[in-house]
């Protein structure tokens, strides 16, 4: 079955064929940074970072781009006080950066910030200006709606449909407008405001609009036209609406190949909002189920449908996800305990030298050999077809649930065939990445952990938030048993227990789950 992605501008599943048919050309809109990153915009971008994951496991090559908004009113309005706003806003693009790689989140082709862009901006606006799809009003420039009869395709908001207040983010006077949906490209800035200066008579110095920014940088970066554009579904009306606007006029339609919208996380029908008070950071959900963790709970909702959200939800979630996890620990140490890596068939070809159909992933070959070699090859058709079908990932944890149950009752645990044994290991390590668990051991698949967005040591898995802490009480619990001290040994299993850990006792030493 060939990918298919539901496309916001068509209202339908579309098949998926970028313009280069082994590259994808993919631009995300990314924070405007006066605060940090919520566990809202967390789901965004790791759905974002999951579509590259897949789109790389079926073989093509991913040049991704993504931005930051360093100048806004918001921003302004924290540089005070001795701190400048460009220094909020490194601040918080700094931020973003870590809490991205501490989820798990593949670094970007690229990270571009509005204000490296300013050139560009300004010949855009410039351009629309001359073809008459802008105006100009006391040194601000308007995007005339009107002249652009596409307007409201993308996300179902046409001109008439427009309210006072709908085509930006600050108070505007609308009396300067042609149309209240008109939106501001270039306004001017007061003495203790940025500024940049354009060469234009009209509008001479100021700062870019907010919508201006994302069309300019796309287009600096991936051309003209590229083949996937998004961000969160709030990003679709205004923002994506005037950017196709402003763009269209300028290099063409369509601009975009595919349009692609995840939808909100839900906190049980409350928006998460700084005046609420409920923002929660993207640290509080990582100290408490770590990265693994939180991707898995990410992935177990399509992507288009509210994930609804709460700590009992996120651990009801896990618990599953820790059967899974549990059977990828018992065959690593299995594995490692047997001694030597054991040499599978050599029997790989070259990708393009593959039907279509056993192209993707790369090291297939290395994935459904051995005893469990069936099972393993009707998982991963279950998982592609799922993937395929719009990036359906609760489909394709459904197909893993039942592969994990098919070994389990197989007794893969107690197979005296490592080789056998390790494409299991391999073939549950490489589906887990795509949802960006990253848990395999270098020494086990060196070329998938190679791939991981996080650097993982040569003897240990990818951790979670709070396994050194977890791990300590074992290693104590351990010296507490060697020197006969069972009250103490027994103290610390409990506490454990009460913190909703399993422990188990192996020849390799203690074991944890959740329970």
């Amino acid at each position: 079955m060939p990918l298919v992605v539901h496309d916001t501008r068509t209202r339908k599943k579309e098949l998926f064929s970028p313009a280069h048919p082994k590259v994808v050309r993919i631009y995300t809109c990314g924070l405007t940074v006066y605060a940090a990153m919520h566990i809202g915009h967390a789901r965004t971008y790791c759905f974002w970072d999951t579509f590259r994951r897949y789109l790389e496991y079926r073989g093509y090559h991913v040049i991704s781009v993504i931005n930051y908004t360093d100048i806004d009113d918001r921003i302004m309005a924290q540089g005070e006080g001795g701190v400048g706003c460009l220094d909020v806003a490194e601040r918080f693009i700094a931020g973003f950066r870590r809490d991205c790689r501490a989820l798990h989140i593949k670094d970007y082709s690229a990270y571009t910030r509005a204000t490296d862009f300013i050139e560009e901006q300004v010949d855009m606006v410039a351009r629309l200006v001359e073809k008459g799809h802008a105006y100009v009003k006391d040194g601000e420039v308007f995007y005339d709606v009107s002249t652009f009869e596409r307007y409201g395709q993308l996300s179902g908001h046409t001109v008439e449909d427009q309210e006072v207040g709908a085509s930006g983010r600050v108070d505007e006077d609308f009396a300067r407008k042609r149309h209240p949906a008109d939106f501001t490209l270039w306004k001017p800035s007061d003495a203790s405001q940025p500024s940049w200066t354009t060469g234009q008579p009209d509008f001479a110095s100021g700062r870019p609009g907010w919508h201006i920014e994302c069309s300019a940088m796309s287009g600096a970066l991936l051309g003209d036209h590229f083949d996937v554009h998004g961000g969160g579904v709030d990003n679709l009306f205004p923002h994506h609406e005037n950017e196709v606007a402003q763009s269209e006029p300028l290099c063409g339609h369509p601009w975009v190949r595919y349009w692609l919208h995840p939808e909100h996380l839900d906190l049980r029908g409350i928006k998460m909002s700084k005046s609420l008070g409920n923002v929660i950071g993207v640290p509080d959900l990582l100290e408490r189920f770590g990265a693994d963790g939180v991707r898995w709970f990410y992935a177990t909702h399509h992507y288009r449908s509210k994930l609804p959200f709460g700590w009992d939800l996120m651990e009801q979630a896990i618990a599953g996800y820790q059967r899974i996890k549990r059977l990828v620990d018992v065959l690593g140490e299995r594995i490692t305990a047997a001694g030597p890596l054991p040499a599978l068939e050599a029997r790989g070809v070259y990708a393009s030298q593959r039907s279509a159909a056993e192209r993707s992933p790369r090291q297939r070959h290395a994935l459904v050999q051995g005893a469990f070699g069936e099972a393993s090859t009707r998982f991963i058709d279950r998982f592609i077809g799922a993937m395929d079908d719009d990036l359906n990932a609760p489909q394709a944890m459904a197909a893993l649930f039942d592969y994990v149950n098919e070994l389990y009752a197989a007794g893969v645990e107690q197979s005296p065939d490592a080789a056998s044994q390790l494409a299991v290991y391999r073939c549950l390590t490489t589906h887990l990445a795509v949802f960006g668990i990253e848990i395999a051991l270098p020494a086990l698949s060196p070329e998938l952990c190679a791939e991981y967005a996080v650097a993982v040591s040569s003897g240990e898995p990818a951790g979670r938030g709070g396994d050194a802490v977890i791990d300590k009480l074992l290693v104590m619990r351990t010296e507490a048993r060697k020197s006969k001290d069972f009250a103490k040994g027994d103290a610390i299993r409990k506490l454990l227990a009460e913190a909703g850990l399993e422990i188990e006792d192996t020849p390799q030493g203690p074991r944890w789950t959740t329970k």
